[in-house]
């Protein structure tokens, strides 16, 4: 069951190498969606999303191998960091009224990681 479980964050650290590549081949990479993030792409510099999309994608691997390895409390405990971390991201999101697909992607999988952890460990 855990190595299904490391699928989780596996998807979303290939996610995130996705929207790296879009956005070194693009300067305004975003999802097709409800959200319109050319706001987004306009405040955040091209190379603060490149690092942090790089940042995130290695840090979804860690847990998935973490996971993999059947090491949940250290997954669990990035989880909480990284899911804190997207909250404080989210409420400038709303405050600016810019949005990331590809950020609120990233803490849904985060959320959904650590609520699965919690209750397989």
């Amino acid at each position: 069951m855990q190595q299904l479980l490391a699928l989780v964050p596996a998807f979303g650290s290939a996610l995130m190498i996705y929207y790296t590549y879009q956005n070194m081949k693009r300067v305004n990479a975003c999802l097709p969606g409800i959200f319109h993030c050319e706001i987004f792409n306009f405040i955040v510099p091209r190379r603060t999303r490149l690092a942090v999309a790089i940042g995130a994608a290695t840090a979804l691997a860690i847990m998935a191998l973490l996971i993999a390895m059947n090491y949940a409390e250290p997954a669990l405990a990035l989880s909480i960091v990284g899911i804190a971390i997207g909250l404080y991201g989210l409420a400038l999101q709303v405050k600016h009224g810019a949005y990331c697909m590809y950020c609120i992607t990233t803490d849904a999988i985060l959320f959904i990681t650590a609520a699965i952890i919690v209750t397989n460990v």
